[in-house]
């Protein structure tokens, strides 16, 4: 009786943890499919043999008036940004305190008028960006 019993709790449990997965995946592909937002990822080379992945995100896609920005690496970096306009003017830095695996900063663009920009990434002593990417402000 005891191994019937056990029988039923395993299947019961992984019908129960399929059906989880199901409503996790269901939850997750509209998650993505109403993303509003400019997400990606590239890799740094951190020496010849090393690379470090990272990951970012500019929300909402279009900014009105202020847009989170995320970056997300496996250890701690000193990065930095400035937002550049159609005509290569910088028109926002971004420097965080110290040095982090994951930055979130909320980026008030009031001040810039509406039109085509470029995010560029920097890490503390590189000269030239290490990524750009870019994002319409409405």
């Amino acid at each position: 009786m005891k191994k019937i019993i056990y029988v039923f709790l395993v299947v019961l449990g992984s019908v129960s943890a399929q059906a989880q997965s199901k409503v996790t995946s269901n939850a997750n592909e509209d998650a993505v499919k109403n993303y509003d937002g400019t997400a990606g990822h590239f890799e740094y080379a951190l020496n010849s043999r090393e690379r470090v992945n990272v990951n970012y995100a500019l929300t909402p896609r279009n900014p009105v008036t202020t847009a989170r920005f995320m970056i997300h690496t496996p250890d701690p970096m000193p990065f930095s940004a400035t937002i550049v306009d159609a005509s290569g003017k910088t028109v926002y830095t971004w420097k965080p305190g110290q040095k982090v695996y994951l930055y979130n900063a909320d980026w008030n663009l009031t001040a810039l008028k509406s039109g085509a920009y470029t995010v560029k990434v920097f890490l503390e002593n590189e000269p030239k960006s290490v990524y750009e990417f870019q994002f319409s402000k409405q």
